[in-house]
């Protein structure tokens, strides 16, 4: 399942690209996750809690960043999870672009979702997708939020 995200940084794409490239200073602004090892400056290992409806899932796996094409102000980042109770994983392919807008960046998150076990009965529910949104403009608050703090303003 392709989901597809966007969010708006008060912060100009060079700004925001080298912060959001920063994934041991962005990691807390993600809902649920926490970054337990830096493997080297494109792997890391967290965990992430996720809540789906009436349901609560832990994953604890790896993020890999796949690509970085500083040109286009695009990162590809591989995750693979496995559920702490249970069978079931999840795996995502996301690529985020960077572009110029009037209020600083736009960001567009195209993410690859493939999930297994009791979560992948949501799925098809449309929960997942309401879920990532959430997520998604809780994290871009976080990063804006800090962002602010990180960049004076000119």
């Amino acid at each position: 399942m392709v989901i597809t995200t966007r969010f708006e940084l008060g912060a100009p794409v060079d700004a925001a690209w080298a912060y959001l490239l920063d994934v041991p200073k962005i990691a807390h602004c993600v809902p649920g996750a926490s970054l337990t090892e830096v493997i080297d400056d494109k792997t890391y290992v967290g965990k992430v809690d996720v809540k789906l409806g009436p349901i609560g899932v832990s994953y604890k796996g790896r993020i890999t960043i796949d690509s970085i094409d500083a040109a286009t102000h695009t990162v590809r980042v591989k995750a693979e999870g496995a559920e702490t109770r249970g069978r079931g994983g999840a795996s995502a392919l996301m690529t985020a672009q960077l572009e110029p807008s009037d209020k600083g960046t736009t960001v567009i998150m195209n993410t690859d979702l493939s999930v297994s076990g009791v979560v992948a009965q949501f799925g098809r529910t449309g929960i997942m997708q309401e879920v990532a949104q959430r997520m998604a403009q809780r994290f871009a608050s976080c990063v804006d939020q800090e962002l602010k703090t990180a960049t004076p303003a000119s």
